[in-house]
């Protein structure tokens, strides 16, 4: 069951945003620094560039064509727990497109309401709850809002159509949107979504505890990712099918360059059956899937990972109303469905973007693409087809769904569709999804297939399969494999259902 904001948000301060200005700017763009929360505003060749903070402590950037506006307005998401405002230099995830291209978008992005060291530091929120609502709830809100002010103020009128464009915690933020601010945007583009951020920090803690020590190395994840392609072949079009077992590469011997030790293939089967209890009940939706190897390493394989490091900053300034012991590690975590519970406290209330229900943004006449790569290793795919499946079912089924919304599923596509660098050529781009999205709203024309090129192997490192890609039916997944590690867990948090 959902939990009430009241609790949480009965201890933030209000937080205000300028009044809309009037009218436009006399003075063009210096003029815009009249506005409250403006600090600067300057031309180059192409823009207008507008920065400053909103309440509390929002860092944004505005960026105004200063040529032929096409009156669109693209808002940019974060990544990990951000604390910086993203570079809008082009491209970025979906803007390719031909207007970005040319300059001719309002393009804009915060910091998500902190500042922080990097993508991983989450120490803003120790003592924080404002800045936690801020990142978790608000503050792509509160943007949006607020560039309706400065575009009014700039161009005498506000956008015609406005956008939402975000990857993983933009992902997140874009659905959230959808669900909690259904009038804010006309269409959303959210890619591998960590929309189920609370119980993903249990599965970053699940995969620190397995691999401590670094027991499954970074020069072993080639040998597995190969003996997955051996059994389930080269580009896997859905992990379900796969009935690899890592077991099939166990040493029978001594450690060697070729196989695994038992050991490793118990790391391994962690990975891809994910968090679970001592009933064998997964507390979040899966692992990872069979094809994601190549992309363990940095998150969980290796040193210093970063999935140890959002893990525990999560669960020591996040996580709880009352932070644990300063002492507190990721051995302290423990995989019970009360320890779910107490993640989800906060996690429903602020965090968590898991609410099938989008019948509001539907009746706004919003429209939805959420694309993920089957080979994620950051955010399992697998929480975004259960996510999906039950937006099905609330709207009535799939052919009710596509009314409003498209589900991608990129087979070989590593998270949000980049990486690991060194398998995918520098020419191969993402999808341009933000075109067939603006197609969409403005103009009735559903999207399709979709084009997309994924890398399958390092040997050669240039090898790269161009796709066509189908809407997914989240609700007719193909028959699983009997065995299959990526098929058939129990989710306990299922309350989508």
């Amino acid at each position: 069951m959902r939990r009430t904001l009241t609790a949480v948000l009965a201890a933030v301060p209000f937080l205000a945003l300028p009044a809309p200005a009037a009218q436009a700017a006399p003075d063009g763009c210096a003029g815009l620094t009249r506005l409250p929360g403006v600090e600067s505003a300057a031309t180059d060749a192409d823009y207008c560039e507008v920065t400053g903070t909103l309440p509390p402590h929002e860092r944004y950037k505005i960026k105004l064509p200063l040529r032929n506006w096409t009156g669109q307005y693209v808002q940019q998401g974060c990544a990990g727990l951000c604390g910086a405002v993203p570079d809008l230099t082009l491209p970025l995830f979906g803007f390719q497109c031909a207007p970005a291209v040319d300059k001719r978008l309002v393009l804009a992005a915060s910091d998500s309401g902190h500042t922080g060291t990097d993508l991983g530091d989450g120490s803003w929120g120790a003592h924080d709850l404002a800045a936690r609502v801020d990142f978790g709830l608000t503050s792509e809100h509160k943007l949006r809002v607020f560039a309706d002010v400065v575009t009014k103020a700039f161009y005498g009128h506000r956008p015609t159509y406005r956008y939402y464009d975000g990857c993983s915690t933009g992902g997140r933020q874009g659905l959230n949107l959808a669900e909690r601010f259904p009038a804010d945007f006309d269409g959303i583009l959210a890619g591998a979504p960590a929309h189920n951020l609370a119980p993903l920090a249990l599965s970053n803690a699940w995969l620190a505890q397995k691999n401590k020590g670094d027991i499954l190395p970074p020069a072993k994840l080639p040998v597995l990712h190969a003996a997955v392609q051996r059994a389930c072949g080269e580009l896997i079009q859905d992990p379900r099918t796969c009935a690899f077992q890592p077991s099939s590469i166990q040493c029978e011997g001594a450690d060697q360059p070729d196989c695994l030790t038992r050991a490793q293939v118990a790391v391994a089967v962690a990975a891809y059956r994910g968090p679970s209890d001592a009933r064998n009940r997964n507390l979040y939706n899966g692992g990872f899937a069979y094809g994601s190897e190549l992309s363990w390493n940095g998150w969980f394989v290796g040193p210093d990972p970063l999935a140890a490091r959002i893990g525990l900053t999560y669960f020591t300034n996040l996580a709880y109303p009352r932070n644990p012991p300063a002492d507190f590690t990721l051995d302290d975590v423990t995989f019970t469905e009360a320890t779910f519970d107490r993640l989800q406290i906060l996690g429903d209330a602020i965090y968590n973007a898991t609410s099938p229900d989008l019948s509001a943004f539907r009746a706004h006449g919003g429209k939805l693409i959420v694309y993920h790569g089957w080979a994620d290793a950051q955010i399992s795919p697998f929480s975004t087809v259960d996510w999906y499946a039950a937006v099905e079912r609330h709207a009535g089924g799939f052919t009710v769904s596509q009314r409003f919304s498209r589900l991608y599923l990129i087979p070989g596509g590593y998270h949000c569709l980049f990486g690991p660098e060194v398998d995918r050529p520098s020419e191969i781009g993402v999808p341009e999804f933000l075109t067939p999205l603006m197609s969409w709203v403005e103009r009735g024309e559903a999207p399709g297939p979709i084009d997309v090129a994924t890398v399958t192997t390092t040997d050669p490192p240039d090898l790269v399969r161009f796709l066509t890609v189908d809407p997914s039916d989240a609700l007719s997944p193909p028959p699983a494999a009997p065995g299959s590690l990526n098929a058939n867990y129990h989710y306990i948090g299922n309350h989508l259902e």
